[in-house]
């Protein structure tokens, strides 16, 4: 019997595996499967996103933020994507998009380069 309370993420159980979107998600347990919504899902051994796992992730330190950003102990992601470079600790999501470290702004993704930081915080205040 399916668990139909997942039906709106995309994530589905069946009691012994774990669906996205019809897809089986091989070596996710499905017991103690996590849908952290935007796309993320997690057990106690790895993340995934849209179905996908994440290599290197950490599911324990693992949290979604806005814009599809997310990010653990050590690494920053975009829709399951690892940013390089990028300084986990400090890093927060804006909205609308953007997002920053303690050293650059994005949007979806990207390293804003034509965006100067300093007037970007002050506007944001």
């Amino acid at each position: 019997m399916f668990d139909h309370h997942m039906f709106g993420s995309g994530y589905v159980t069946d009691g012994i595996h774990v669906y996205y979107r019809g897809e089986r998600i091989n070596s996710m347990t499905t017991m103690s499967f996590e849908d952290l919504g935007f796309g993320y899902g997690r057990d106690p051994f790895q993340m995934c996103f849209a179905g996908h796992i994440i290599n290197g992730a950490h599911p324990n330190s693992f949290q979604v933020l806005d814009d599809g950003y997310a990010k653990d102990i050590f690494h920053v992601y975009y829709q399951g994507d690892k940013m390089p470079g990028l300084m986990a600790s400090t890093f927060v999501s804006l909205g609308n998009g953007y997002a920053k470290d303690s050293l650059n702004i994005y949007y979806y993704g990207r390293k804003a380069e034509s965006i100067n930081p300093i007037v970007f915080y002050t506007s944001l205040h």
